[in-house]
């Protein structure tokens, strides 16, 4: 899948994890360098957001350690090579992910996915999004995400004394690669539908309500 097509149904996305084999790591830089067949980097978010890949935050390979095809190209390569030579300063950890057992359960049983899905923060404000209106534009959409990612800035700034009772809310860190990446999972499950060669997406089945 590309977020061009903005669709990933749950057998496409069973057969790209079960590629990467037991044990397998996948990184965010594939999808970003488009390697064939990775996944996105804002699917492997949303996996590592429910549980089905493991994050590495320690011990993280290097790119020649797992085989990494990229290697010959790939800018990212010293950020993860372990000589204290490396002069990089970014941050090495959510870059890589690591196959675990629950993406075994779902390459099994790619209908996993729609039990799961629905208990993303990200799918959760898309299902309030679309019990107020069946049609939404990718722009009013994004406009919508930054708006409440202001706002929750805003509120984070504010004063405790100053702030309301929460309100259960995704973490808004400016990623709209996550929500692309819902929509793309949820239109694969049928849940929602592109219109107008991709430039709307229209509610399907409120899967909120099940």
């Amino acid at each position: 899948m590309t977020l061009v097509s903005l669709r990933l149904d749950p057998a496409e996305l069973a057969a790209q994890l079960a590629a990467l084999g037991d044990q397998g790591i996948a990184c965010l830089h594939q999808g970003e360098l488009e390697q064939p067949g990775a996944l996105p980097s804002g699917v492997l978010l949303v996996l590592a957001g429910l549980g089905i890949l493991q994050p590495l935050t320690t011990r993280i390979p290097s790119c020649p350690e797992h085989g990494c095809p990229l290697v010959p190209r790939c800018p990212y390569v010293r950020d993860f090579e372990r000589s204290d030579r490396s002069q990089s300063s970014r941050a090495k950890g959510g870059r890589k992910f690591r196959v675990v057992r629950e993406t075994g359960h779902l390459v099994r049983q790619p209908a996993v996915l729609a039990e799961l899905l629905p208990q993303h923060p990200v799918v959760r404000w898309l299902a309030q999004c679309f019990a107020r209106r069946e049609r939404w534009s990718r722009f009013e959409l994004a406009t919508a995400w930054l708006d409440q990612a202001l706002a929750c800035a805003d509120r984070a700034g504010a004063p405790q004394d100053d702030r309301s009772p929460a309100t259960p809310s995704p973490d808004f860190d400016g990623s709209r690669r996550e929500l692309a990446a819902c929509l793309a999972l949820l239109a694969g499950l049928g849940w929602l539908d592109w219109e107008q060669d991709g430039f709307t997406v229209r509610l399907v089945h409120p899967w909120w309500r099940a």
